[in-house]
């Protein structure tokens, strides 16, 4: 089996990074709102403000930036912060959540399920606004079912959970 990248294209990286940017201005925008008012700075205003910026592009760029790599091993989810390897043998169930957050649309997100039952977000799997297209992310689903099916001979589906 030779190594298959799944995940963001060129288009929706540069998508992510577009919104990251456009996410980080109106913070600055608003953290300077905030700090030239002449009553003072609203100081918990602006703490909340600075922890919102950096949990949203953390997560953007967790999930936007990475990539999810099918190997003879295993899974490898490579996201910027770092590398991990997870074998066929530990994989137990492939899932299709959906997951609505504050600050944007839903999203579809794939996952999988190790043997110790902890779910693992898919980096790079989402499908939304400023994911992949719907046919693609179906597409990258299925071919990582396929794989995982050949390389552990389980013959499940992919799971949906709404």
């Amino acid at each position: 089996m030779e190594e298959i990248r799944l995940g963001f294209g060129p288009r929706e990286r540069r998508d992510v990074r577009l919104r990251a940017i456009g996410l980080a201005g109106l913070i600055v925008a608003a953290a300077l709102f905030l700090m030239s008012r002449p009553d003072g700075i609203d100081r918990p205003a602006l703490v909340l403000l600075v922890v919102a910026f950096v949990i949203i592009v953390l997560t953007l760029l967790r999930y936007g930036s990475g990539a999810t790599l099918l190997t003879p091993a295993g899974v490898v989810l490579a996201t910027r912060f770092g590398r991990r390897t997870v074998p066929w043998e530990r994989i137990t169930r492939v899932e299709v959540c959906r997951r609505s957050g504050m600050f944007g649309p839903a999203r579809m997100i794939a996952r999988i399920h190790l043997a110790d039952g902890r779910p693992m977000p898919l980096p790079g799997l989402v499908e939304a606004k400023s994911g992949l297209p719907k046919a693609e992310f179906q597409s990258q689903v299925r071919t990582l079912l396929d794989h995982w099916q050949q390389a552990t001979g389980h013959t499940e589906t992919v799971l949906f959970t709404p």
